[in-house]
């Protein structure tokens, strides 16, 4: 058993998987011929600036994913870029079982063109919050070479990029799905985390909810032991995340130390993801408690703290 000194007295214990491991649960259900949800080997976290992207807009496994609406897609985007849907997807995830919905996102991941050689990176005009959410459901299901674009649409084009009307020809590439457990957290799971000091919970919503004064489900306030880091911090105006030692700083002052395995949540997966891509930019590794605040707000046995205090530090 390894413990680390954390915001909470984290202690990681030998059930945590690293790799491909299966558990005896998944090994048993693959002798029975059953699906499991595999690892994949964890890579960190890709951010690509604009001007290396513009010396691989021509690489034939480039596929550059637009997360703006897509009425501003059509006006313009990135050359080679594919318009997603990113509010069908929000949708999707938001309902119950609808991340483990294997048919909605192998659907929808055959309409991308991308199979195991394909390099994925996302751009939206949002500070990186569509963005990030869409890298979170790309990784959940198995994507393993994907990542952000360090800057939005709006900063691309004042700095007199190429854009482009043309929306490119996509030819639909059947995808397998392979869930990856080890990025996603759900409820239960967070809750024996916490209960056993077994991971730490970053907060990525605001101050006010965070506090229960702005309240979005039945009961306002935290998970007990959570730190809290909003992710408007993470990233500026212009969609760029901050350099790594500034990054470094802010998530070490929420009480997050180096080295931790984190669950980040917010009210609905979003912030969380953006949170989640700057402390893998770290090297930290990551879940996120998608549904979040939504799912622990509105439920009647979850514990539950008020006030604007941090986790213990």
């Amino acid at each position: 058993m390894l413990r680390f000194s954390l915001c909470c007295a984290v202690t990681i214990t030998a059930g945590v998987l690293t790799g491909n491991a299966l558990p005896q649960a998944d090994l048993r259900a693959e002798e029975q011929g059953k699906p499991v949800a595999r690892q994949a080997e964890h890579r960190p976290a890709q951010l690509l600036s604009f001007d290396d992207l513009e010396k691989r807009l021509k690489e034939p496994n480039l596929r550059l994913l637009d997360c703006r609406p897509r009425a501003d897609y059509e006006k313009g985007h990135l050359p080679g870029a594919v318009w997603v849907d990113t509010k069908s997807l929000e949708s999707q995830a938001g309902r119950p079982g609808g991340l483990d919905d294997r048919k909605f996102w192998e659907d929808w991941a055959a309409t991308l063109g991308i199979d195991s050689k394909s390099a994925v990176f996302v751009y939206d005009a949002r500070r990186q919050l569509d963005a990030a959410r869409v890298w979170f459901f790309l990784r959940w299901i198995g994507v393993e070479n994907v990542g952000l674009i360090n800057g939005g649409y709006a900063l691309w084009t004042r700095q007199n990029r190429a854009v482009t009307t043309v929306v490119p020809k996509v030819e639909s590439r059947p995808f397998k799905v392979e869930f990856r457990k080890d990025v996603a957290a759900t409820r239960d799971e967070v809750l024996a985390a916490v209960k056993a000091d077994a991971a730490n919970v970053l907060d990525a919503r605001s101050d006010a909810e965070f506090a229960g004064t702005d309240r979005k489900s039945k009961r306002g306030g935290h998970i007990p032991t959570a730190c809290h880091l909003e992710w408007t911090n993470l990233v500026d105006e212009d969609g760029k995340f901050l350099d790594h030692d500034a990054l470094q700083t802010k998530v070490e002052k929420s009480g997050i130390k180096l080295g931790s395995d984190v669950i980040c949540h917010c009210q609905g997966g979003g912030r969380a993801s953006v949170n989640a891509f700057a402390l893998e930019l770290l090297g930290l590794h990551t879940r996120n408690y998608y549904l979040g605040w939504s799912d622990w707000g509105n439920a009647e046995t979850t514990p539950v703290v008020e006030g604007g205090a941090s986790g213990k530090k």
